[in-house]
């Protein structure tokens, strides 16, 4: 366990159909996650050249993206058990591969048009943010789902993180978990104000604020006070633009992020944290 943190049809005609619905049926929540996910990175291709997926309105498609938000919310079930580390590795990172995928999806021919680095870092944004308002549909499903599972890990790494000797604290592994905290920080901000994005459909608006109220206590918990307070910052400069409909789940958001207790997780990142001035750890 002490390795990194870091890296988710029909009436029956022919016997076998029937025999095929009967098996799907039996499935267990991880095997039909496990399926859909794989179909979702598979149809998207490598990350060096991903492709558009299907139309989110084909039913298939769909499908495959409410399969995956429907079955994590079992994860730490009886139906759906975590296994620390494994189970870490085989549910959580697919998922954060597929939203990941979305947002490069046609930046490949972006990096052969010859552009220079000042010019291809724009384009690049430009790209995601199109992709972003272009796949809110999918995005907004794995986001949600990768969420959740990343917070029914906390109490396994809560565990690893306890059994850890001071010597085996090291630089290397505090500095993966603070920076995990801070891209879940960022998560809840940007869930938060999904209602903001052009184009945010109502559904994918709430669903994503619901997901912020859930679960900014669980990253409260493992984010240092300074971390949250860039997140409410943030929240506070775009409170006045967020819709009527949104504003009392939005403020609760606010709320919970402003608690600046420090326990646990947070207690340890706070007091092993580097002195002013060190430089940051080479990237790995």
């Amino acid at each position: 366990m002490k390795t990194r943190w870091g890296r988710l049809f029909a009436l029956c005609g022919p016997v076998l159909l029937c025999w095929s619905g009967m098996a799907l049926a039996e499935a267990s929540p991880r095997e039909r996650l496990t399926t859909a996910l794989t179909e979702i990175n598979a149809q998207l291709g490598p990350i060096e050249a991903v492709k558009a997926p299907p139309p989110f309105s084909d039913p298939a498609n769909r499908a495959r993206y409410e399969t995956v938000r429907e079955t994590v919310a079992l994860i730490g079930t009886d139906a759906f058990p975590i296994s620390g580390m494994e189970s870490f590795d085989a549910v959580c990172a697919p998922i954060n591969e597929a939203t990941v995928k979305h947002m490069f999806v046609g930046t490949a021919a972006l990096k052969k048009q010859g552009l220079t680095q000042a010019q291809l870092g724009p384009a690049l944004t430009a790209a995601m943010n199109s992709n972003a308002r272009l796949y809110q549909n999918e995005t907004v499903r794995l986001t949600v789902a990768n969420l959740r599972c990343m917070t029914a890990h906390f109490p396994a790494l809560a565990r690893f993180t306890d059994g850890l000797k001071p010597d085996e604290f090291t630089a290397v592994r505090r500095d993966g978990l603070e920076k995990m905290g801070k891209g879940l920080a960022n998560t809840i901000f940007g869930l938060a104000t999904q209602s903001l994005t052009p184009g945010s459909l109502p559904e994918n608006s709430r669903m994503a604020l619901d997901a912020a109220v859930r679960h900014a206590p669980d990253v409260v918990a493992i984010t240092l006070p300074a971390t949250r307070l860039g997140v409410i910052q943030r929240l506070a400069m775009l409170e006045g633009r967020v819709p009527a409909a949104y504003k009392a789940d939005f403020l609760k958001v606010k709320t919970i992020m402003q608690d600046a207790s420090c326990s646990g997780l947070c207690a340890r990142l706070r007091d092993t944290a580097p002195p002013p001035g060190t430089p940051p750890l080479a990237p790995r």
